[in-house]
């Protein structure tokens, strides 16, 4: 494989949580004539991943012991310049994003770096594009934020949906409506610090979206049944009471950004929530979310989880076996002006670290090795820049994108555990 640059991807991040089981999933499936690099800012922990890594796969130790150590702080604009100009591909796992992620944006598009990260810092995107995306066009670079499980699942999912409706019913897309219809999932500190920075950044938004509901709002002839919703509704296709879901936010500004920029369709609108076993149920989710980010977002009560061990601390996350039983399943329902038919996405570990890991591999992947003239440069959501090539990937790694003209049933865990 031929390339100026020394690297072809560079992991940074790699000693995380979150960045260690990225460095497992290049090594174990990247090809093996493709260079990869790990970075971060302490040495001796990135060395340790490599040698904890290599310990446990016998068949993958010669590809992890070949891969360098690159070392810098995400603040220092030089030395971010001077990683990003020798790889082609940039894969960050350094959260919050908001503090240490820009510098490294600014590196890669300039120097002409493609990148991709699992951000779900909405605020912080919308600004990467602001200031950056005039000049990553001109420099044809990709830069792919978003690309964990916020938000894979409902912007390939609604991606995928428009492309059916365009292709089979010759119909625009104009709403989607999704449920998480069953999930089970860890969660690692390093999560949590980035979801409180959230907290702290969009807590306007997120009232708005607990006291107001979601959803289009039924004006000029839009699909009634796409109405506005409110916090507690009862769905009547898939017979089952919803409730506010915590990624519904984030999931919602990027696939509706996403099919603003793809044009599904005029006034395209995702909606998002989540599946409850009865009314109460739905009420008790509802509740448990409002608290328990309350008690993240004081320094107080913060403290007071991590020492009673209630909550982990940045760096630790779920363990292996936890995460190889998660699971996770969205069903979609989808309104051109004519028809209604239906999706789904489902995953078959752990959302936030099995899947989310799979989706900014074969990310990282789709940069290096399948980009062509159909990959769109600038800053945006990954079905802008990757599209139909990283769907293809997913699908041929086990990720389940469905449509069908009916009803898709849940996953048999899923009906168990929601």
């Amino acid at each position: 494989m031929s390339s100026p640059r020394k690297y072809d991807i560079v992991i940074w991040g790699a000693s995380s949580f979150t960045g260690a089981r990225l460095v497992e999933y290049l090594a174990l499936n990247a090809p093996s004539d493709l260079r990869i690099a790990i970075g971060g800012r302490n040495e001796p922990k990135l060395a340790g991943v490599r040698s904890r890594l290599a310990d446990k796969h016998v068949s993958a130790a010669d590809a992890l012991r070949s891969m360098d150590i690159l070392v810098g702080d995400s603040a220092d604009a030089a030395r971010m310049h001077e990683i990003a100009s020798q790889t082609r591909v940039v894969a960050s796992t350094v959260g919050p994003y908001t503090r240490f992620g820009t510098e490294l944006v600014r590196a890669c598009v300039e120097v002409k770096t493609d990148y991709c990260d699992i951000t779900g810092e909405m605020p912080w995107v919308r600004e990467m594009h602001c200031e950056f995306n005039d000049l990553a066009v001109q420099n044809n670079v990709h830069v792919a934020s978003f690309c964990g499980f916020d938000c894979i699942p409902a912007d390939l999912g609604c991606m995928m949906l428009a492309q059916y409706a365009r292709e089979e019913l010759h119909e625009p897309l104009l709403h989607v409506k999704g449920s998480i219809v069953g999930i089970r999932g860890g969660v690692s500190g390093g999560t949590l610090a980035t979801l409180r920075d959230q907290l702290h950044t969009e807590r306007g938004t997120i009232a708005r979206s607990l006291f107001c509901g979601s959803g289009p709002a039924a004006e000029g002839g839009a699909d009634k049944r796409f109405a506005k919703r409110g916090l507690i509704h009862y769905d009547k296709s898939l017979q089952r009471w919803q409730t506010f879901w915590i990624m519904s936010m984030i999931n919602s500004q990027t696939a509706n950004w996403a099919g603003g920029v793809l044009n599904y369709g005029p006034g395209f609108e995702y909606a998002e929530s989540m599946s409850a076993r009865s009314l109460l149920h739905a009420i008790a989710i509802a509740v448990g979310l409002f608290y328990g980010a309350l008690l993240m977002f004081f320094g107080v009560t913060r403290r007071a989880l991590y020492a009673l061990k209630i909550i982990p601390r940045p760096g630790e996350g779920p363990g292996e076996k936890f995460t190889e039983r998660g699971f996770f399943s969205l069903s979609l329902e989808a309104s051109t002006e004519s028809h209604v038919f239906y999706g789904k996405v489902a995953g078959s570990s752990d959302p936030g670290y099995g899947e989310t890991i799979k989706y900014l591999g074969e990310s990282a992947l789709c940069l290096a090795l399948d980009r062509d003239d159909s990959f769109r440069p600038g800053v945006y959501p990954p079905s802008v820049i990757m599209g139909k090539a990283l769907l293809r990937r997913l699908r041929k790694k086990g990720c389940q994108f469905e449509v069908s003209r009916k009803p898709i049933p849940a996953l048999e865990s899923a009906k168990k555990w929601l």
